[in-house]
């Protein structure tokens, strides 16, 4: 089974970096068979929306590089890019992780999101600024919320993700990215989704 991952921010947020990590988490877990990574191609700028695509796949190969339009999984780093269509574009059955101050039953309220999907927040801008994840004034709220996926991606664990972040980043920059990472995690709001199609 092929999973879809879409992670979308704005330029300059670590969207790119953020889904590659999680690629490399789930090929460190050994628990899929393959799995691939890649980003928009264009000219993306600093602030400009940039989406990035992860596919992990538990028992074929993964041949595809195209783009991923309905993911089973969309991760929004940075709520200002949402829109009505990017949310709509999630699979039925599907999960949306968010990086927002408003808890999980405020944003199916606000955005309207259907029954069937389960919706992941946390408050990873506030974490990075309390804790001066911060580059130029930025808060890099990519790994933090790449660790949100340990709870609705099974196979991928927070120690895979720790040893991915610490594998593209080094040992100098991982030990702040980690400790947010895990206070995101620790702050996490989930409304579980109800499955529909006989899905289990």
């Amino acid at each position: 089974m092929i999973t879809e991952i879409k992670v979308s921010g704005r330029g300059g947020l670590g969207a790119v970096t953020g889904a590659e990590i999680l690629a490399k988490a789930a090929f460190l877990s050994n628990n899929f068979k393959d799995v691939t990574s890649f980003p928009t191609f264009g000219t993306e700028r600093r602030g400009a929306p940039v989406h990035a695509f992860t596919r992990v796949s538990t028992n074929s190969p993964i041949y595809t590089r195209q783009q991923i339009y309905n993911p089973d999984i969309l991760v929004v780093i940075d709520e200002t890019i949402l829109t009505e269509d990017l949310i709509k574009s999630i699979k039925p059955n599907g999960t949306f992780v968010l990086n927002t101050d408003k808890c999980a039953q405020e944003i199916v309220d606000l955005y309207n999101i259907p029954d069937d999907k389960t919706v992941v927040v946390s408050n990873i801008t506030h974490e990075c600024f309390k804790h001066k994840l911060v580059v130029g004034g930025v808060p890099m709220v990519n790994t933090p919320s790449i660790a949100l996926l340990t709870k609705v991606l099974k196979g991928v664990e927070l120690t895979h993700i720790k040893e991915a972040i610490v594998e593209s980043l080094g040992e100098s920059k991982s030990a702040l990215n980690i400790k947010v990472a895990e206070i995101a995690i620790e702050n996490i709001d989930i409304r579980e989704g109800k499955k529909i199609g006989g899905t289990v």
